[in-house]
């Protein structure tokens, strides 16, 4: 049903991806680690109050299903006993410390965490451009994909531009990706009815990845300010190519938890990953530890969200949350649940093959990624706020300020 899987750097010698250990904002794949939950989680309780992501969603419905627990959904986060959520909970609520708990500790030990951690990683989810890969080839032939993922940025956003066009009104038309020279077919072909380039994201922070990686261990305005006009830079040329609506377009930028949650598995399986590419410069770079062609044509390996237990609640309601991330954490079923309903790679670097989805995931996490970044609820809220008004003019410079204070770095702490 699931499979261990290797975490590799990229195949690139030039291009390391073994993560930028003086970076606050970034958390590292876990060394793998071999401790598991020895005693069986306590019997299920009959009820359960969840404050969850959609995309997460799925995983607590399999275990109210398979113990029997009603399942409770909430707005409320402080009403909850438990959080499963896309970023660290942060003042969602008091979190109750994972080794406060016998099991809860050994279920953080699995995952490699750090004693004073207060929330569980759900793990972690292929995330960039998702398109159907037959319509790829439809529209430029066989090989085109490898091609459009390993493109340059001016090749990218001709592409795209080109594509847009071309959807409006059709008419053989040539570009250029990863050097080589594509032609869009004079009429659309069967089945092609998008009349744009991009459906609204699902997931609007991911993105960043880049530009804080770009950025180095220094994270401060003179580093950022180059790799975020780069954030800047993507997210306008898709706003300039939306379609009116996800059923008119062709790619559509999110995690792969955000899509199965949403259609489901089965409609998912002829999807494609294209990165997500930022419009970056070489004198963006503050690094040694990546080169402008890993940022560009590497997808990001997000995290797909953590579970986190409400402190403040009485020692009944407390059982019901422990008991939901025990049998999530320990047990077969909980595993299926992670790897196959919601398509993670587990802290512990299990995932599932079963699909050929789920065998793209794990082929291309062992063979390049760049990791996700692990951001606070608030920081997230506060840059996909920041993407969503470059829809509404914000400038490059605004943006950039934007994201600056969304991720703590304040002219009060620059030189």
């Amino acid at each position: 049903m699931y499979k261990k899987i290797t975490l590799a750097a990229l195949a690139l010698p030039a291009l390391l991806l073994a993560g930028c250990a003086g970076n606050p904002l970034e958390t590292l794949l876990p060394a793998e680690n071999t401790a598991t939950v020895e005693t069986a989680a306590a019997p299920a309780p009959q009820s359960l109050t969840v404050y969850a992501s959609p995309s997460l969603l799925p995983a607590l419905q399999d275990y109210a299903a398979a113990q029997g627990v009603d399942l409770q959904v909430t707005e409320d986060a402080a009403a909850a006993a438990l959080a499963a959520v896309d970023c660290l909970p942060g003042d969602l609520f008091s979190a109750q410390a994972v080794n406060s708990d016998t099991l809860l500790a050994a279920a953080a030990a699995r995952a490699g965490l750090a004693e004073d951690a207060t929330a569980l990683p759900v793990g972690r989810s292929l995330y960039g451009y998702w398109v159907n890969g037959t319509v790829v080839n439809a529209l430029l032939g066989d090989g085109a994909l490898t091609a459009l993922q390993n493109a340059d940025w001016d090749e990218w956003s001709d592409f795209v531009e080109t594509l847009q066009g071309w959807l409006e009104e059709p008419g053989e038309a040539t570009v250029t990706l990863n050097g080589s020279d594509y032609t869009l077919p004079a009429e659309k072909p069967e089945g092609v009815t998008a009349t744009g380039v991009f459906a609204a994201p699902m997931d609007r922070v991911s993105g960043y990845t880049a530009a804080l990686l770009a950025a180095g261990d220094e994270m401060n305005e003179d580093t950022l300010t180059g790799p975020l006009g780069g954030v800047y830079g993507a997210v306008a040329l898709e706003m300039e190519n939306l379609a009116e609506s996800e059923e008119t377009a062709l790619f559509r930028r999110a995690k792969l938890t955000d899509l199965l949650a949403a259609y489901g598995s089965e409609a998912c399986q002829e999807l494609v990953l294209v990165p997500f590419k930022c419009q970056l410069e070489e004198s963006d770079l503050s690094t040694e530890e990546y080169n402008l062609t890993g940022l560009l044509n590497y997808p990001v390996l997000a995290d797909a969200g953590y579970l986190a237990l409400n402190a403040e609640t009485d020692a009944d309601t407390q059982k019901a949350a422990r008991s939901a991330a025990l049998w999530l954490y320990s047990s077969g079923d909980g595993e299926m649940a992670l790897t196959e309903t919601l398509g993670v790679i587990t802290p512990w670097n299990t995932a599932s093959d079963v699909t050929p989805l789920g065998a793209m995931q794990v082929e291309q996490a062992g063979t390049g990624i760049l990791p996700g970044l692990a951001l606070t609820a608030s920081q997230a809220d506060a840059l996909a706020e920041n993407e969503l008004a470059v829809g509404e003019s914000r400038t490059r410079a605004e943006f950039i300020d934007s994201a600056l204070q969304a991720l703590g770095v304040t002219e009060a702490e620059q030189e």
